[in-house]
């Protein structure tokens, strides 16, 4: 109850609709392209919603937008929002009632979780939007070759010819997932950063220096190692599975042990 008072319907608000605008925008760019050009044999045996949605998408620029600013939309609704509260003195009121670690770890998971919901959703608007226009058909390696939809650019890429509706669930939970970790990375990071607007751009902040280091320092049997090389269904970049379970875990390591540092260092005080 009393996160559903101090979250902030406007926040949230606008996480979803910079989301839903880019999502939106990519939908409009490929239906623009079928109004142009018309709807031919040759597109209905070629085009289905799994080969068109924005975690497919390499031709336009809105999924490159989308994927890159992740890091923001997951960190709007709240993951500034215990920094504002000790800005504020707020969290005095907190601390009579509960310890210092229970508010923290509240916190924390308001935080991951509305991250996961405001990526997830964007993305599930979009993918069952293209099954109003297109057939649900599954892809064809040599049909849709145009695509490179490889096991170098994606993961489990056999679950896709054989399943791709399920392919396509997994790519948006793990694209969900590392929007709730992208906030909770946020979060953590606030409780060292007083200013919160320089706290909510700090996941941006490590998207873009992973992508710089990837860039730098490459290994080719390992696959990129930066969140926005492999979130999306298929990517422009080498993947491994390894590599995306690896990096996780790190994140996940990461932003806990930063959490907690940050509550032993008293900067709730």
């Amino acid at each position: 109850m009393f996160f559903k008072k101090r979250l902030q319907k406007k926040m949230i608000g606008a996480s979803l609709l910079i989301g839903l605008a880019i999502c939106l925008i990519q939908f409009y760019q490929i239906i623009n392209n079928y109004l142009l050009y018309g709807m031919g044999a040759a597109h209905v045996l070629n085009d289905s919603p799994y080969s068109n949605w924005i975690g497919i998408d390499s031709f336009n620029f809105s999924p490159i937008l989308f994927f890159l600013l992740i890091p923001i939309i997951a960190s709007i609704p709240a993951a500034t929002l215990l920094r504002q509260d000790i800005n504020n003195q707020f969290i005095l009121q907190l601390k009579i009632r509960k310890s210092l670690k229970q508010i923290i770890w509240s916190y924390a998971g308001v935080a991951f979780i509305t991250g996961f919901i405001v990526i997830m959703i964007p993305l599930l608007i979009n993918f069952s939007s293209y099954f109003f226009i297109l057939p649900n058909i599954k892809p064809d390696d040599m049909i849709n070759a145009n695509l490179a939809i490889i096991n170098k650019n994606t993961l489990l890429v056999s679950l896709y010819y054989t399943h791709p509706f399920w392919h396509a669930m997994i790519a948006i939970i793990v694209t969900s997932l590392w929007g709730g970790l992208f906030s909770l990375f946020t979060f953590a990071t606030s409780l060292f950063i007083k200013n919160k607007f320089v706290a909510l751009s700090s996941g941006l902040m490590l998207q873009i220096v992973l992508l710089l280091v990837n860039s730098i320092i490459k290994f080719p049997k390992l696959g990129s190692y930066a969140p926005f090389d492999f979130l999306k269904e298929t990517n422009n970049a080498d993947v491994n599975l390894s590599t995306v379970a690896v990096v996780t875990f790190i994140m996940i390591i990461v932003s806990l042990s930063l959490i907690k540092w940050g509550g032993k260092r008293s900067v709730v005080k």
